[in-house]
């Protein structure tokens, strides 16, 4: 989520894309009249989700290519960019963060410096403590489709249904390591080895042939 703003310079929008009103009328009047002042072209503020500034977090310039030009940990909420070379480029906010924000089709042209407000969203699932893994498991039929309610034993947590829901997908804690079998009705049943080393994430997708006839 993020808020853009040119000092006093209304933005509109074209082909999905936010644009000076004024760069569109001196497109069409004609060229815009060179300038050597020194500028920044870049100004960033970053908050977190309830509005509190940034003590520190990691930020990325890439160039059209998708080449890193330039990556530093901003310290604090404000930052400025003041230069970068040629063509579009891509600011990305808080690579270190559980979701970073990227933004697009950033150019330097004189006379219209870019005010950046960028809100970095929480991320609660990923800073909840946890003993344990995290397990995460997809049925899909040969077709890549998901496959809902695929039963498999033995169960790996108490209590839990050990079946995929309507998507064919299945998550919860575990600890060590389990031969599991997953069975539906018409489809073959398919062996399947999960083990936790640590506290890592197990991601397994599935894939279950049909059945012979």
């Amino acid at each position: 989520m993020y808020k853009l703003k040119a000092g006093s310079v209304p933005f509109t929008v074209i082909q999905g894309f936010a644009v000076p009103l004024l760069a569109v009328v001196f497109a069409l009047v004609g060229p815009v009249t060179a300038r050597a002042d020194d500028f920044c072209a870049l100004t960033l503020r970053v908050t977190g989700p309830m509005g509190e500034p940034s003590r520190s977090t990691w930020i990325e310039l890439d160039d059209a290519s998708g080449r890193v030009v330039w990556r530093d940990a901003m310290q604090g909420p404000d930052l400025k960019i003041c230069d970068f070379g040629f063509g579009p480029h891509t600011l990305r906010v808080g690579t270190n963060e559980c979701l970073p924000v990227a933004i697009s089709n950033l150019r330097v042209v004189f006379g219209f410096p870019l005010s950046l407000h960028v809100i970095l969203d929480g991320c609660g699932y990923r800073e909840q403590m946890r003993k344990g893994c995290l397990v995460y498991l997809r049925t899909v039929g040969t077709d890549g489709q998901p496959l809902p309610g695929v039963n498999f034993s033995p169960p790996i947590v108490r209590g839990d249904p050990q079946r995929t829901d309507g998507f064919g997908r299945w998550q919860s804690l575990f600890g060590g390591e389990h031969d599991l079998t997953f069975s539906k009705p018409g489809f073959a049943p398919v062996a399947v080895h999960v083990r936790c080393n640590d506290n890592e994430e197990v991601d397994q997708e599935i894939v279950m042939p049909k059945a012979a006839p």
